[in-house]
């Protein structure tokens, strides 16, 4: 194994690490931390086996090195900045949650003095 796929296997771990801790502080919803999980875990398989790597490139037609150092530096960075979003949505589903139950206990409390109003106004 060669040191960048030494390191990308590094780096997968701390991705599932990152995620798993994520997903532990309920900073990132379950259907989230299940992709990044799957996504993490491919980038361990295929920095350790090498023939899955070979497959990959094959199939994608990738050849020089060059060419993989820009596209795995590439695809870091959409990764983090993929998770940051992912962590973002789960805040802003919960927030959605919250506020829904909030006004559903609002409704429930004035709509019937509005009621009541309006049938002593009658």
């Amino acid at each position: 194994m060669t040191r960048a796929l030494d390191v990308a296997a590094i780096v997968g771990v701390a991705i599932t690490v990152w995620i798993l801790y994520l997903y532990r502080k309920k900073r990132l919803s379950e259907d989230q931390a299940i992709l990044w999980l799957f996504i993490s875990i491919s980038v361990v398989l295929i920095s350790t086996q090498q023939d899955l790597l070979w497959m990959l490139q094959w199939t994608l037609g990738w050849g020089t090195p060059v060419t993989d150092a820009v596209l795995a530096a590439f695809i870091g960075f959409l990764l983090i900045i993929s998770i940051y979003y992912s962590v973002k949505i789960s805040e802003l589903v919960d927030q959605n949650e919250k506020l829904v139950q909030e006004m559903a206990l609002i409704k429930a409390t004035v709509l019937p003095l509005h009621e009541d109003e309006k049938k002593k106004t009658s």
